[in-house]
């Protein structure tokens, strides 16, 4: 049976029992694009997962369906770049994110190496080699969409073939380097008793940061999953959520002024900019600026 959890989930796919109690709303946003392993010791133990996943799992017409059918469907609903090979070299199957990313060439029917560069014959010689040994193997080529970016491919042997694991090692450096900048301008922004935040689409914070519990005068556990509206004052709160489902309607950012609640009772006025965040082409949420008008270093 072909084993489609990762066997060593990413940190942000990971969650102690005690911080999911804690920032449920955060990390039940996270389950709907990738599962959540839930840690018991410091080994993932449980899982948090979306609707279509389980549906995918637990549907009564898989008692009766065939072992490529249940495969096919799980490939369906997970974003992981993921190809099926047969021995011949073959793709027989290919995961939601291997079909948007490598598109026609990662069809049923399609040799394995159409999913690297060309006239680079890392990929398919590794499948070679780990079809005749069975042992997993991780190897690196250049993709076949930029010749400068690099992909990370775990191979992994099956009584029928392959799986083909696919990471874009470039992206994940780049996310690295946009997060580090994230960084900086978070600390930026707090120099200036301003804060930066992310919202999901539900208007909910995400991840919220030392900078804007300073400027709320509220708690970090206190803001987690708390609706950005929450913390502006009644008279406002109305007029922040129609900005912010404008933006996530329109796709386009717009700022506005706004009376902040600090401490849950102090009003201090405040300048709100709002931005669409985007993934894959689709809004995801929205990125939001506080900045009080008193502000300053």
């Amino acid at each position: 049976m072909i084993r489609l959890s990762p066997t060593q989930p990413g940190a942000e796919q990971r969650v102690t029992a005690s911080d999911l109690v804690r920032h449920f709303g955060v990390w039940q946003e996270r389950a709907t694009r990738a599962p959540i392993y839930i840690l018991h010791r410091g080994r993932p133990r449980l899982v948090l997962t979306s609707l279509d996943v389980m549906d995918a799992l637990c549907t009564p017409h898989f008692a009766a369906a065939s072992g490529d059918t249940m495969r096919d469907t799980l490939l369906d609903v997970v974003e992981t770049i993921m190809l099926v090979t047969d021995r011949d070299l073959v793709i027989t199957g290919a995961s939601r994110g291997a079909r948007r990313y490598f598109g026609a060439a990662a069809s049923a029917g399609q040799p394995i190496a159409g999913c690297a560069a060309p006239g680079d014959t890392t990929l398919p010689a590794t499948v070679r080699r780990v079809l005749a040994s069975g042992e997993t193997e991780t190897i690196e080529c250049r993709s076949p969409r930029v010749a400068e970016r690099r992909l990370a491919c775990t191979v992994i042997a099956t009584p029928e073939g392959c799986v083909v694991k696919i990471a874009d090692t470039t992206a994940t450096e780049e996310s690295q380097r946009w997060r580090e900048r994230h960084e900086a301008l978070s600390a930026a922004l707090a120099a200036t008793r301003s804060a930066a935040v992310s919202l999901n689409l539900r208007g909910r914070i995400e991840e919220p940061t030392p900078a804007l519990a300073a400027l709320t005068g509220a708690t970090l556990d206190a803001l987690a999953a708390a609706r950005l509206v929450s913390l502006i004052a009644v008279f406002d709160r109305t007029r922040v959520g129609d900005a912010l489902e404008a933006v996530i309607e329109q796709g386009a950012a717009m700022s506005l002024s706004a009376s902040l609640l600090v401490g849950g009772a102090e009003i201090s006025p405040a300048a709100i900019g709002l931005a669409p965040l985007t993934a894959g082409g689709r809004i995801t949420g929205v990125f939001a600026v506080i900045v009080p008008h008193d502000g300053g270093a």
